[in-house]
């Protein structure tokens, strides 16, 4: 199904829990995704509080692998991806999921690529920055294109979750597996703040 991550394999069980909890929750609602099954892991190698952590054994009895993802299941089964849990910007309040504003600031045609963090905010708990690369050949001055993407997010982003702050960069840095690396930016801000 489009936008799914498909079903359980056969003997593999999937539900969606609330946070923090075994509670299962209903259709469409986003929570943890927790697996149990004969594929499961038996533990983490000489980590044990990282197994107790991860492998918790429900009140129904089967012992469930918190992924640490979050998304939701339809009612036919099918289950959605939205987010890492530790990456969940949370400002006044709202869940902001870092990668659905990078989709959407990636969409425009002047930028290459996006990466969106949570900076820490006084009143808010976060405010959400967002880090952009242009397309090679935009040169209009940076001032008018970056009122050009607000005028954009106005319309593609709910208002709660438009970026408060915008920096443009050269390059973005990244993992050594060629992912963005949102740590090391996450790293720099909270060096900035002192």
């Amino acid at each position: 199904r489009e936008g799914s991550i498909g079903i359980p394999v056969p003997d593999t069980l999937i539900k969606i829990v609330k946070p923090e909890t075994e509670e299962q929750l209903p259709f469409g609602e986003v929570g943890e995704i927790v697996v149990s099954g004969p594929t499961v892991m038996l533990s983490y190698m000489n980590e044990e509080k990282e197994t107790a952590d991860t492998l918790r054994k429900h009140q129904d009895g089967f012992t469930w692998l918190h992924t640490g993802d979050l998304g939701f299941m339809d009612a036919d089964g099918f289950v959605y991806f939205k987010q890492r849990r530790k990456r969940v910007i949370i400002s006044s309040g709202y869940n902001i999921y870092p990668s659905q504003l990078e989709a959407v600031i990636d969409a425009h045609p002047k930028v290459r690529k996006s990466c969106v963090i949570g900076v820490s905010d006084l009143f808010k708990i976060q405010r959400v920055k967002a880090f952009v690369v242009l397309e090679e050949g935009v040169n209009e001055p940076l001032d008018e294109i970056k009122k050009e993407l607000y005028e954009y997010f106005a319309l593609n982003i709910a208002k709660y979750a438009i970026p408060k702050e915008m920096e443009f960069r050269a390059e973005l840095p990244c993992t050594s597996l060629g992912k963005l690396d949102y740590r090391a930016l996450e790293a720099e801000e909270m060096q900035r703040m002192g």
